[in-house]
Formats: C-alpha cells, sequence, structure tokens
C-alpha cells in the first residue's frame, strides 16, 4: 500500500459552550445528541464525538456542522485532518 492510501478527508471541530446559560447548554446538547427518539446532528450527519467539545466530521458534513455551531453562536476551532482507514 503506497502512502496516502486509505485516508479519509475530515475535519476537527473543538468548541466551547461557555456563553451559554445553563438551559441553553441542555437544549444544546439535546440539539446535538438528540432526545425522546429523535436524532440529533450527531446521528443526523455521522459525526463522532471525540470527547466533550470536540467532533469528528466528514468533509462533506464540514458545513452543516459549521451552521450549527454558528446558530448556537459557539467559539470554535476546525482543523483538516487525514485519518488512516
Amino acid at each position: 500500500m503506497g502512502k496516502g492510501e486509505n485516508m479519509l478527508a475530515s475535519t476537527l471541530f473543538t468548541y466551547t459552550l461557555t456563553h451559554l446559560a445553563n438551559k441553553d447548554k441542555v437544549r444544546f446538547y439535546y440539539a446535538l445528541k438528540g432526545r425522546d427518539g429523535k436524532g440529533g446532528v450527531i446521528e443526523q450527519y455521522k459525526i463522532e464525538q471525540l470527547a466533550k467539545g470536540v467532533l469528528l466530521v466528514t468533509r462533506k458534513q464540514e458545513e452543516e456542522v459549521e451552521e450549527f455551531l454558528k446558530y448556537w453562536k459557539c467559539k470554535y476551532t476546525k482543523r483538516k485532518v487525514q485519518l488512516e482507514q
């Protein structure tokens, strides 16, 4: 196998919720993870949550996740990453 084969282009988002009131943090997590049998954006876009405040997203879902974080006025950073499959 040559270098670069089986690489998956992804984006790593890190974000903070310090600007949100506690009730809004709860609403954010429901929107992120889902509630009452309704899937959140993690399920909808097949996102991997690596840790609290860290999401791994495929490049094709990057724009949707960025819009989600902007909607909630989250401060975030995004980094392009290549993952071995």
